[in-house]
């Protein structure tokens, strides 16, 4: 009898794994799946700050914009810039993960402006949201070209250098304008079409800065506006970030046609409960740090940051107990299977 129900268990999980296969080998950009992309919307409003939020970004994106995501591709293959890219497929994770590059770059430079906003020993390193791609399998699970792999792969790099050459803070409220830039300078979406998305919704109809609906209106329409204008001269995909990172950070915003904000938006959401708990991803925030901070070490330690988000819980929670507990960077490695 226990022979026969380990004999079922087994044909159930075959049967389940089957399932599974021909579930993911179904994916692709061709197709829309709406249902999915708005309960992915609806994950990603319920806590926008937070690595559960941001892990649901791509996932709206690919699951709604598809066709659009596609034709993205083909507009960049007859793109000068776009097409080099393409033929190249530089690593854009290499250049803006590699702080001591970055440190070293001239002052006022993009590439060390980036290095300075971004040096926090306390947050979420950008490779690690930007590895949120591949977590559960689901960038894997898409059958795609090698083109609209290295499209997707290379836009999950560019929200924290829009920090810096948009101007917008990293605070809630910056990041609610950025919201409104970014969408405009990634796909030229307009205000009335973004305000429809969710990303839209968020910003527009649950922020209440300290200046009032109407002028907070205002300041997302601005910054759509300017994310407009920064498309229409070279959409964001398409520039060369790797050539532009040494180069005055004045320069390169002439260059990609960008009018930096530069109004402090740190104090907007001081009268707001829900703007401050938000900005906190309802308390998830500080442990998550914590864990990022482990992540990092893992990462440090010569373990691809996309290795690490394909892992399966478990495994990653073990490494992660390792670096916790001093484990040397070849213990490490070879934990997760990697003698080098």
């Amino acid at each position: 009898m226990t022979q026969r129900r380990s004999h079922i268990d087994s044909c159930l999980s075959i049967t389940r794994l089957l399932r599974l296969q021909a579930f993911m080998t179904r994916r692709t950009l061709e197709k829309r799946d709406i249902p999915a992309a708005l309960l992915a919307g609806f994950r990603w409003l319920r806590n926008p700050v937070s690595q559960g939020g941001a892990k649901q970004v791509p996932r709206i994106q690919m699951l709604a914009r598809g066709p659009e995501i596609l034709a993205d591709v083909e507009r960049m293959r007859a793109h000068p810039t776009g097409k080099k890219l393409l033929a190249e497929r530089p690593d854009l994770g290499v250049f803006l993960s590699n702080s001591a590059a970055l440190k070293k770059m001239p002052e006022a430079s993009l590439g060390r402006t980036f290095y300075d906003a971004m040096d926090n020993p306390v947050g979420v390193p950008g490779y690690l949201l930007a590895g949120l791609i591949y977590k559960d399998g689901f960038f894997d699970s898409f059958d795609m070209s090698d083109d609209a792999r290295f499209y997707l792969e290379r836009i999950r790099w560019l929200h924290d250098l829009f920090h810096v050459v948009s101007g917008y803070a990293t605070d809630l409220a910056g990041e609610g304008m950025l919201i409104y830039f970014q969408q405009a300078y990634l796909y030229g979406l307009n205000f009335n079409a973004l305000a429809r998305s969710p990303f839209g919704i968020g910003p527009r109809y649950f922020l209440r800065p300290d200046c009032g609906k109407a002028r907070w209106q205002e300041y997302l329409r601005d910054a759509n506006s300017r994310g407009l204008n920064a498309y229409n001269v070279c959409p964001a995909v398409f520039a060369p970030w790797e050539e532009l990172l040494p180069q005055p950070l004045s320069d390169v915003r002439r260059q990609l046609g960008i009018v930096p904000f530069v109004e402090d938006s740190s104090r907007w959401l001081d009268n707001s409960k829900l703007g401050k708990r938000a900005s906190t991803g309802f308390g998830a925030q500080s442990g998550e740090a914590k864990q990022a901070q482990l992540a990092r070490k893992v990462v440090e330690a010569g373990v691809d940051y996309r290795d690490l988000y394909r892992f399966s819980d478990e495994k990653a929670r073990s490494l992660h107990l390792l670096a916790a507990n001093g484990a040397t960077d070849a213990q490490i490695r070879e934990a997760a299977g990697r003698s080098t």
